[in-house]
Order: structure tokens, then C-alpha cells, then sequence
């Protein structure tokens, strides 16, 4: 049986996105901003913590990335949660394909507040987070041959932020920092065709695929994942040689695990075991990097069969390390130290966070404060919906596993909320 866990709401955006387009943008502006229907959900698709636990990036479904600053008396005893409020918002012209906080991020330090994003048929720039105006570097990833921007599919800074990889549709491209409005410092096709780098003298497995997801080790090691179910490690932060590549089809045998491409990458904090998360899959899969790259666990009942991407995390602990991921249930999942045992383990803790699918699951850097936001989209919401905000995150709530937590709000009424909970 799971342990109970008790979590109190400190910290909710209510009902601001829980209504259709139509209610904060004009049908001109949705459509400008690549949005079919003005009444469709405004739903979040992602957040990410700043590394100083103070700030909060959320990407939401209109395409707008907003910062979120926590309020510093955000534990304090108080009759409800606190109200988060946006802070700063970039409108995006295009769709947005990935973004990422700098890695040495202090609110206190303006000039280290920067978020790095990448949208279609635009740079890669760097701006900053409490001002999105001020822009601090372009930097061009495209085609020299057709003058056309590639996609970056999903970015990720060095350790101390010095470069940063950009993934692509086949290729990977190192750009520096410091050099805004240059070009990478070297790209290197991973597919086939092209001169693919080496690894003791012989050609190594190619990564093909769009690069959806790229996660930097504590040694190192860039794990880079693809849209067709490739895995490929790349040594000296990306600039070394390819250490590995591997299909996951390959391991398809046993419990189920088909899943439609990589989403999500993580390390657990010792950098020796590389979990995987899929679009349309139940399970993270835990791979072992040291020397076999076999993967060694599932990590079932993560309620996660949807082409949307499900955000997961992972928090080291006294006695090892945790991994968190939202379901589509509303239910953030606890797996214990992943990779001690072998075979399928089933989630140890589970909480009832959310009405909706919980599509990230973020864990303050140093306290015990959980982040997460929800929601899908929606065909169409009704013109006239008039929501109300949930009353339930007033109330501290324990939850177990196949326990419920009733909503005041109707089920056509969709949860697109970002929350933070102390636990």
C-alpha cells in the first residue's frame, strides 16, 4: 500500500486560464498567435523552476511563455493559498518549440534572469524573464542552403551556461553564449547520410529522428532523444564523441512500453541510471549507462496515454533519489529509487493534484514545494462558460492511492491551472 502524503495549496493562478480564448484574446490576436478556434482551451503545457527556487516559466497553450514569481512569504500560515499572478508574458509570433531557464538564474542578479527559447521560423534568442523586451543574443540555427531556419526541438545549457545545444530534425548544433548573432560553433548531422562521428574507431548507430529532448548529466554526458524513439550519449557536454546510440523498439519485449517518441529525459543524481518518458506510454523506462546501456526497470502506472507531453522530475532524497511525474488522471506519481531492483515497480505515493492531465510535475531546487499545472486541449469550450475557481485547493487535502478528491467544478469545465503545494 502507498504512504499517505498530505500537501496544502500555497499557491494557485485560479480560474485566469480556465476559460476559452475569446476571454482574453480577440479572435484576430488567437489567430495570429496560431490558435484554430477563439474557443479553445487555454491550457499549460509546461513550467519549469528558475535553479534559486524563486521564479516559475510556464508555457501555455497560446503560446505565451509568463514568469511567475513566488511570493517570499509563500509557507506562511494563511486561510488560502496565495494568488500567482503573472509577472512578465512574451507573445510568441510563431509556435513555440522549446525553451529553457539559464542555470545560474538569481532574482537577485538581473543580468543572470535569462530564458532561452526557440520558435518557428525565428532565432534562438536569449532574452530575460522579468522583462522579455530586453533581449540579450539572437543566435542563428538554419540552413546556409536554403537560408531557412531549422526547429529547434529542444535546447539545453552546458553546466555553468557557457554554451548551449540546440537539437534539431537529425543534427545537434553547439552555439557559445558569449557570441550572439553567429552561427553554432559546429553542427554534426545524427541521422544517416552525413559523416557521423566515431566512437574506439568505429562508426557509431545513427540517432535519427527530430531531437525532442536533450538532459546534461552531473559528468557530463548529453543524453539526446528523438520523435522515433532513439537515444543517443554524447560525451564532454555534446562536444565529445558519441559514447552510445540505441533503439528503444528494441526493447519492446515484456511489459508493455510502445510509446511514440521521446519526451522527456532525466538523470538521477548520481548520473548513473537515464530515465525515458514517451508520448502515449504508461511508463518511464530506466536504462543503466555505466557500461551495458540496458534497461534494467519500468516505472509502471504512470497514466500517461496521450500524444501530449507529461512532464517528469526528479528530486534526490537522504537515502537516494525520487522521480515525480503528472498523469492523466490529475494524480502526481512517486517512484522510489529507480534502478536498486530490477523488473516493474509500480509508484510508491501518489497525490491528487489536479481536475485534468498533470503535464508537469517541477520540484523546488532546496525545500519540500511542489509545482505543478494541467490541463488539454479542448476542441471547442462553450462561449457562455462562466467557471468558478476550485474550492478544494483552500483545503489541505490527504491523499492515498484510489482515494478521490471531489471537484466543485463540472468535468466540461477544464483545469488549466498552475499550482504550488507544500508538502
Amino acid at each position: 500500500m502507498p504512504q499517505s502524503l498530505t500537501a496544502r495549496c500555497v499557491g494557485t493562478t485560479g480560474d485566469t486560464f480556465c476559460q476559452p480564448f475569446y476571454k482574453t484574446h480577440s479572435a484576430a490576436t488567437g489567430n495570429h498567435y496560431g490558435v484554430g478556434e477563439v474557443g479553445e482551451s487555454n491550457f499549460f503545457r509546461d513550467a519549469k523552476f528558475s535553479c534559486d527556487g524563486t521564479t516559475i516559466v510556464a508555457h501555455t497553450e497560446d503560446q505565451f511563455l509568463r514568469t511567475f514569481i513566488l511570493p517570499v512569504d509563500l509557507l506562511d500560515e494563511c486561510d488560502g493559498p496565495h494568488s500567482l499572478t503573472t509577472y512578465s508574458t512574451l507573445a510568441s509570433p510563431s509556435t513555440l518549440q522549446s525553451y529553457v531557464l539559464y542555470p545560474a538564474f538569481n532574482l537577485q542578479d538581473t543580468s543572470t534572469t535569462l530564458v532561452l527559447s526557440a520558435a518557428k521560423d525565428l532565432p534562438i534568442t536569449l532574452r530575460n524573464a522579468l522583462d522579455y523586451d530586453t533581449i540579450h543574443g539572437h543566435y542563428v540555427f538554419e540552413n546556409p542552403l536554403r537560408e531557412q531556419y531549422l526547429l529547434s526541438y529542444s535546447l539545453a545549457f552546458s553546466t555553468y551556461g557557457s554554451h548551449f545545444i540546440a537539437g534539431g530534425a537529425n543534427r545537434l548544433a553547439i552555439f557559445d553564449t558569449s557570441r550572439p548573432g553567429e552561427c553554432p560553433l559546429f553542427t554534426f548531422k545524427t541521422g544517416y547520410n552525413w559523416k557521423e562521428r566515431k566512437f574506439c574507431g568505429k562508426v557509431a548507430q545513427s540517432l535519427t529522428g527530430a531531437v525532442s529532448s536533450l538532459s546534461m548529466s552531473t559528468d557530463g554526458i548529453l543524453a539526446a532523444g528523438t520523435f522515433s524513439r532513439n537515444i543517443g550519449l554524447y560525451s564532454q557536454e555534446g562536444a565529445g564523441e558519441c559514447m552510445a546510440t540505441w533503439s528503444l523498439v528494441d526493447f519492446n519485449k515484456g511489459h508493455e512500453t510502445n510509446g511514440t517518441g521521446v519526451t522527456s529525459l532525466k538523470w538521477s543524481p548520481c548520473g548513473t541510471y537515464l530515465l525515458i518518458a514517451e508520448r502515449q506510454s504508461d511508463v518511464l523506462q530506466v536504462y543503466d549507462v555505466r557500461n551495458t546501456y540496458q534497461r534494467i526497470a519500468v516505472l509502471a502506472g504512470r497514466k500517461a496515454q496521450t500524444p501530449q507531453r507529461m512532464g517528469t522530475d526528479v528530486v534526490p532524497t537522504a537515502d537516494g533519489y525520487d522521480v515525480w511525474a503528472g498523469g492523466t488522471d490529475g494524480f502526481a506519481r512517486k517512484w522510489k529509487n529507480p534502478g536498486d531492483s530490477q523488473g516493474v515497480q509500480y509508484p510508491d505515493d501518489e497525490i491528487r493534484v489536479h481536475d485534468d492531465h498533470v503535464s508537469s510535475v517541477i520540484w523546488h531546487p532546496e525545500q519540500a514545494v511542489l509545482a505543478t499545472c494541467s490541463g488539454k486541449r479542448f476542441s471547442r469550450l462553450p462561449a457562455d462558460s462562466e467557471i468558478s475557481s476550485d474550492e478544494d485547493t483552500n483545503q489541505d487535502i490527504s491523499i492515498t492511492k484510489n482515494s478521490g478528491c471531489s471537484s466543485k467544478s463540472p468535468i466540461a469545465i477544464p483545469d488549466n491551472t498552475l499550482r504550488v503545494w507544500a508538502l
